[in-house]
Parts: C-alpha cells; sequence; structure tokens
C-alpha cells in the first residue's frame, strides 16, 4: 500500500504527503500498538496526521493450478487459483469521519500471482481514491 501510494506521489498524482513506514512504526510502537488496540481518534494523535489510510488484504489460493487445468479441461471453465479480498478506507482525523471506502474482491487463474492480483486491485482503488489525479 505504501509503494502504491509513494509510486503515486512521485508521479505527480497523489496530492496529499504520505508518512514514512519507519515512522509511522516507531509512533505506533511507542503507543504501545498493536497489543493496546487504538481508535481512529487515537491513531489520529499518536501519529500526528491529518488523515489515516487503513487496509485489510486477504490472500488465498482456492484451488491450485494442476487441479485448475483439470477443471477446464473437463468442464471448459477456468477455475480461479488466486484471489484477494481488500477493504481500503481513508478516515479525516479532523471530523473523525470515514470518508472513504473500498471493498473489492479479485480472482486470477492459472499464471496469475497474488501481487499482480494486488497490483490490479490498487490500480483500479486509486482511480476512485480520494487525493489521486
Amino acid at each position: 500500500m505504501y509503494s502504491w501510494m509513494l509510486k503515486g506521489k512521485m508521479r505527480g498524482k497523489l496530492s496529499q504527503e504520505i508518512q514514512e513506514i519507519g515512522t509511522t512504526n516507531a509512533k505506533l510502537k511507542k503507543a504501545g500498538y498493536p497489543e493496546t488496540p487504538l481508535t481512529t481518534a487515537e491513531l489520529c494523535d499518536v501519529l500526528g496526521v491529518d488523515g489515516i489510510i487503513t487496509s485489510n488484504y486477504s490472500l488465498s489460493k482456492p484451488i491450485s493450478e494442476g487441479a485448475a487445468v483439470a477443471v477446464a479441461l473437463v468442464s471448459g471453465v477456468w477455475g480461479s487459483t488466486n484471489e484477494v479480498d481488500a477493504s481500503l478506507s481513508i478516515s479525516d482525523c479532523d471530523n473523525n469521519k470515514l470518508i472513504w471506502n473500498y471493498d473489492h474482491k479479485f480472482s486470477g487463474s492459472i499464471g496469475s500471482s497474488p501481487s499482480r492480483l494486488v497490483e490490479g486491485l490498487m490500480k483500479k482503488a486509486s482511480k476512485k481514491m480520494p487525493y489521486m489525479k
């Protein structure tokens, strides 16, 4: 997520600054996170930022590529060999409000990889994301 946002920033497609991962992790560790759960408002205070981007990715491999080939030979339909479920959200720290949410599931067949699926997902999500040109 960070590398995708950083690429967008370097290309002039992202209008906001992005806090470095090292800085974010150090501040979170100092606050006792993840052992101490934090609300969005508390995260905003701890990190000293205007907004919080949260993400949750779930990668799965429903069937192997060999099984997908077998299914395709028998039924003529290619099965999904990789899936990624993603939920992305942006919260505004000033108003303590969720301002954007994106939930989507991508599937790929033979030759796909989880990293390619996440890349495709981020391409699609960034077109709808606030602050992206």
